[in-house]
C-alpha cells in the first residue's frame, strides 16, 4: 500500500510539473532566436510603470518557463519588476539540445537583448540556468548583475544523489527517452557536463555576482558556492540558505522580496 501511495504522489507530481503547469497568458508569449539560430520559447511579464530593472529568470535542468515554482517566482518578481522567462534549449517549447551550459549562454544573451537598452538587466538562475548565468556574463558580459542559485562551479559531480541521478539521465539511452518523451527535456547522446567557470566568473565584475546556496544542496555541495565566491571579484556576496535544498526549493515569497530588496538597493535611480 504504501509504494502505490508513492508511486501516486509521484505520478501527481509529474503532471503539476509537466502536462498540468501554469501557462503563461497568449499575449505574454515571445519568441527569442538566439545568435546560432535556435528558436527559443519566452514569456515576457510587464512591471509595475515604475519598474527600474529586467529579471531574466532561468530554469534548471529538466525544468522550463511553465515549471510551478519559476512560473510563481516569475510573478512575485513582476510585482516590482519587468521579466522575461526564456525555455532554455532543449526544454519545454524551445527548439535543440540541452548542451549543460555550453551554449545556453546564447539563449540568456538572446533574453538579455530582448529586454532591450532601457533599463539595467540582472539575470537570476536556479541550478544550470545559474551557471548558464555566470557563464553569460563572463563570456558576452551586457547586465547589471548575476544572481546564481544552486550553481555548479565545474561538471563532472556525481557526488551527491541528485547529481548521480542526473548523470544516469545524461548517459542512460533509456534515460534520455525518458527526459525527451515525459520531461520535455532533449539531451544529447554526447552531452558534455556543465562548463568550469573558474576563467570566467572573475570577468563577471564590474556586474555584481551574489551566490545564493545550500550548504546542504544535494547536487552541488558547499565546495562549489565557495569557489564561485572565490573565484569572483568584487562587487560579490554569498548567501547561505541552510535546509532551503536545491534549484527552485529556494524560490519561495521570502527568497523574493529579499531579492528584489537587494535589486532597488544596488539599482537605484530614477525609472527610464
Amino acid at each position: 500500500m504504501a509504494r502505490a501511495t508513492d508511486h501516486g504522489r509521484a505520478v501527481a507530481r509529474w503532471a503539476r510539473n509537466y502536462p498540468l503547469a501554469p501557462r503563461y497568458r497568449r499575449d505574454e508569449l515571445v519568441t527569442l532566436t538566439t545568435a546560432d539560430g535556435v528558436r527559443l520559447n519566452a514569456a515576457r511579464l510587464v512591471g509595475p510603470a515604475d519598474a527600474r530593472f529586467t529579471v531574466v529568470l532561468l530554469h534548471g535542468f529538466v525544468n522550463s518557463s511553465r515549471t510551478p515554482r519559476i512560473h510563481a517566482f516569475a510573478r512575485l518578481l513582476q510585482s516590482s519588476a519587468c521579466v522575461i522567462v526564456p525555455d532554455l534549449r532543449g526544454h519545454g517549447a524551445s527548439e535543440g539540445h540541452t548542451t549543460m551550459g555550453l551554449n545556453e549562454t546564447l539563449d540568456v544573451d538572446a533574453a538579455v537583448r530582448a529586454a532591450g537598452a532601457g533599463s539595467p538587466v540582472v539575470t537570476v538562475g536556479s541550478s544550470l540556468g545559474g551557471s548558464a548565468a555566470i557563464l553569460h556574463a563572463g563570456q558576452h558580459g551586457g547586465v547589471a548583475g548575476v544572481v546564481a542559485i544552486s550553481a555548479a562551479a565545474w561538471g563532472g559531480e556525481e557526488g551527491r544523489t541528485g547529481s548521480a541521478r542526473a548523470a544516469r539521465f545524461v548517459r542512460s539511452r533509456a534515460g534520455r527517452q525518458v527526459a525527451a518523451r515525459l520531461l520535455r527535456t532533449r539531451i544529447p547522446r554526447d552531452c558534455a557536463s556543465v562548463p568550469d567557470a573558474r576563467d570566467v566568473v572573475a570577468n563577471v565584475s564590474p556586474a555584481f555576482l551574489i551566490v545564493a546556496h545550500d550548504p546542504d544542496d544535494h547536487y552541488f555541495g558547499d565546495d562549489h558556492a565557495r569557489a564561485l565566491y572565490d573565484w569572483a571579484r568584487e562587487p560579490k556576496e554569498l548567501w547561505w540558505l541552510p535546509h532551503a535544498g536545491h534549484g527552485t526549493d529556494l524560490l519561495t515569497p521570502a527568497f523574493a522580496d529579499r531579492l528584489l530588496g537587494e535589486l532597488s538597493r544596488r539599482l537605484p535611480g530614477p525609472s527610464p
